[in-house]
């Protein structure tokens, strides 16, 4: 009875194993690979300078913040700047200063940033834009900063896969009687091992 009732338990926890480490093949290399580089920020090169540029606003936006609050201003100006530059898009986030009347929007996507400063009264804009290299992309991503909603929901549901691939290899390795013993010397020691480690350097 217990024979059997094992090997039912592997027909269906075998095919998900299988299927999940399928579907996980690349991604948990891309996590892997930027988990080191995220822990070897060393590696990262040197950013090209930043590019800056001083443009005019259009008119058109000279009668719009008469009519408007500057902050309802943001999205436009940074709709037609990004198309104006051909600037890649980002997270936006706006601020207005009354004391010194300029509109600051900070647009920040993975591995790189724009800053924009405008004063509505000469109808100026200065911007500033910074690219870090491919490297820097990919450690935002691995922690999903600046990444969108979609993307964080992407390595959610990545996580939950993964965690039902070890759980299944575990099962899998767990309930064969010639690996058993060495399946929990090998969990108990890197358990071990990374307990030991956080406490080592906490004291």
């Amino acid at each position: 009875m217990k024979r059997y009732n094992l090997s039912k338990s592997q027909r269906w926890v075998r095919p998900l194993h299988a299927y999940s480490s399928m579907l996980m093949l690349f991604i948990m290399l891309f996590f892997t690979v930027t988990g080191l580089t995220l822990n070897n920020r060393q590696w990262l090169s040197n950013p090209a300078p930043p590019i800056e540029a001083e443009l005019q606003l259009p008119t058109n936006f000279h009668l719009l913040f008469e009519q408007q609050q500057p902050q309802q201003l943001a999205q436009p100006i940074w709709q037609w700047l990004k198309s104006h530059q051909q600037l890649p898009d980002g997270e936006l986030s706006s601020d207005w200063s009354e004391s010194e009347q300029l509109l600051t929007l900070d647009i920040k996507r993975p591995g790189g940033y724009t800053l924009v400063e405008i004063l509505p009264d000469d109808q100026s804009l200065w911007y500033e834009h910074q690219y870090l290299g491919w490297m820097a992309v990919i450690n935002d991503l691995h922690m999903g900063r600046y990444s969108g909603q979609l993307w964080s929901w992407f390595i959610d549901i990545a996580a939950v896969v993964m965690l039902v691939f070890t759980l299944t290899g575990f099962w899998l390795v767990l309930f064969h009687p010639k690996r058993r013993s060495r399946t929990l010397t090998l969990s108990g020691f890197g358990t071990l091992l990374m307990v030991g480690l956080y406490f080592w350097m906490l004291f």
